[in-house]
């Protein structure tokens, strides 16, 4: 499986929701790929970190990879890996683009706020030049950093359910602190000393969703 955590606005989530994801996967048996297409390296930074915490129990293996040549490096790297899942920028950038092209899933994280839900129909935009190249790319959206109470929710929900050539998971990850705390220690969410069993179980429902009911 080939999955692109992406989208064209920054701060929505994007590189927590990959290496959770990525450390559920491997935790499964799954050998897994992160791949760090952001040139901010955020998602590279967590590595390191997580190299220094776990040292050999470290069971990821994390690149950085930007630019034009990231489509033929992905595709060199698709035989060696049962997985891989790419954290891109907060842009529409050529990594991602390039990414997209040979990618199974695009996955986009959606906080549920004016900004963010503008970018719709530019991200719809996006998903429809990238089929004519890769026909049989899947746009899955959810609510990430979702609010607890309130109608923001609903409305973004509704407003993606509507938008062309995406669907909507029935999913919905809210904004806890459990995972910045887990993503500045280099961890998974569920593999705090402490975890937040709210916070587990919601990204343990966006990883079912995905590998054990979108992908079957």
């Amino acid at each position: 499986m080939f999955a692109v955590v992406g989208g064209i606005k920054g701060g929505a989530g994007k590189t927590i929701v990959a290496t959770n994801l990525a450390v559920i996967r491997a935790a499964a048996g799954r050998d897994v790929l992160l791949v760090d297409g952001d040139d901010q390296e955020s998602a590279t930074l967590w590595s390191a970190t997580r190299n220094e915490v776990l040292g050999g129990a470290n069971r990821l293996t994390s690149i950085h990879l930007t630019g034009r040549g990231t489509r033929d490096e992905l595709q060199r790297l698709a035989a060696k890996y049962d997985d891989i899942i790419i954290d891109v920028g907060g842009r529409d950038t050529t990594t991602q683009r390039a990414a997209l092209t040979v990618a199974d899933i695009l996955l986009l994280p959606f906080p549920p706020r004016g900004p963010d839900i503008w970018t719709i129909e530019k991200v719809t935009h996006l998903v429809k030049e990238v089929r004519s190249v890769n026909t049989g790319l899947r746009a899955l959206a959810f609510l990430n950093r979702a609010d607890r109470v309130g109608a923001d929710n609903a409305v973004a929900s509704a407003l993606l359910n509507e938008a062309e050539g995406i669907e909507l998971l029935d999913v919905r990850v809210g904004d806890r602190k459990a995972f910045p705390n887990a993503f500045s220690n280099g961890l998974g969410v569920g593999e705090l000393k402490r975890p937040n069993p709210k916070a587990v179980a919601e990204m343990e429902g966006l990883y079912q969703a995905l590998f054990e009911t979108v992908l079957v």
